[in-house]
Parts: structure tokens; sequence; C-alpha cells
């Protein structure tokens, strides 16, 4: 069996090298519990910054809005065109509100299953608590626009009754479509601390997900 033999020169010159490695261990492990402490408000969804809410050095609580965002909402209206009648015109909203609907119900079903996935993963640490805030903010966002479309099917409902009375299947005037209409939104931040970089500016179009702010925990 072989044996290592030190002297006492030999002790000296490795002393050096051991405090070196020590404190190269210590900065890694620094490094990382510094790059984990940071928390990232991300947007919740896709849209247009209109304000920032907080500026660079200011401690915010949890859940304390950072950047507001505009999100357009798109309205699927139908126009009609010259002579059609109005009967035509409401069978084709209520078409289009079926559309509609259907397509924000999978929206739903789709942001729903994922805050479902995420939630256990928040609780464990392996998914932070800014993605499941965003996933959230798109199901609340994904909800409104299924009412929405419900009350369009039910407004359209009303027109074709309205269009198959006696006398009023009279053809339509052509009417300009509906612009999409506006929400907004905050992102928002998951934890307590101090906001260290701002991300974003008024007027810079966002994508769901993308990182706005950097914040630390503890008071500037």
């Amino acid at each position: 069996m072989l044996r290592l033999t030190f002297t006492p020169k030999a002790i000296l010159a490795l002393i050096p090298f051991l405090l070196i490695s020590a404190s190269a261990c210590r900065s890694s492990s620094s490094d990382q519990g510094s790059a984990s402490s940071i928390i990232v408000v991300n947007a919740p969804a896709s849209g247009v910054v209109r304000r920032v809410l907080v500026a660079e050095g200011v401690h915010v609580e949890a859940g304390a809005p950072i950047v507001e965002i505009a999100v357009l909402n798109e309205t699927q209206t139908v126009t009609p065109t010259p002579g059609e009648s109005a009967e035509s015109v409401a069978v084709r909203n209520l078409k289009s509100a079926g559309t509609e609907i259907e397509a924000a119900r999978k929206e739903v079903i789709q942001h729903e299953a994922e805050v479902s996935r995420l939630t256990p993963l928040v609780a464990s640490g392996e998914a932070s608590q800014a993605q499941l805030d965003g996933e959230r903010a798109l199901y609340e966002r994904a909800q409104q626009r299924l009412q929405k479309a419900q009350e369009m099917e039910r407004g359209a409902q009303s027109g074709l009754l309205a269009a198959r009375q006696p006398g009023a299947n009279q053809p339509s005037a052509a009417r300009a479509p509906e612009r999409p209409s506006e929400q907004l939104v905050a992102a928002q931040a998951s934890s307590a601390g101090t906001v260290r970089v701002i991300n974003a500016r008024v007027g810079q179009r966002v994508n769901a997900g993308q990182a706005l702010a950097t914040l630390s925990p503890g008071s500037p």
C-alpha cells in the first residue's frame, strides 16, 4: 500500500494553494447565491408600455405594480355590404361570435392548464413566482375575452330576432367596423425588494414573459 509522506517544507508550500482554492469556492458560492436572489418582473401579456410606475432604487412590496401595459383586444365585427339585409348581417354576426367564443375557450383552457402546472413547481422552487403571475394574468385576460365574446353572441341573437320581425328585414346601411378595445394590465413584483434595473420604456412594444425589471431583496 502506497503511503504519502509530506515534509514540513511541502506542507508550507501547499498552504497558499489551499487558501486560494477555499477563497474561490466561497466566491463561487456567493455569486450563485446572489444570482438566485434576483427577482425578475416579466410582462404578463404582449402589448405596449403605457407607464413605468416606479424608479430604480425604490423599495416596493410584493404585488406592487412596476410597469403598466396596454393590451389590444381584437373585436371581430361584420361590416354590412350595401343593400345587404339586416337578417343576413345578424346571421353573420352570430357566426362570428361563435368563432370567437370557440377561440377564447381554447385560450382559457390552455392558460388554466399552465397555471395548474406551474403552481406546484413554484411551491417546490422549480419555477419562479413571476412565471406563475404572468400566466395567471394571461388566464384572466382569456376569461375576459370569453365573456366579451359571449356578450357579442347574445347581442347577435337579439339582432337576429329583431331582424326577423315583420317589416324589419330592410337593407342595412354599411358601417365602419369597431376599433379594437384596449385593456391595461400591470407587471407586478412577485416579492418585496428594491428595484435595480428597469428594462422598459413608455411606448415600447413588449411580449408576454419578457423581462421588464429586476429587483433584489432588501431595502435600498
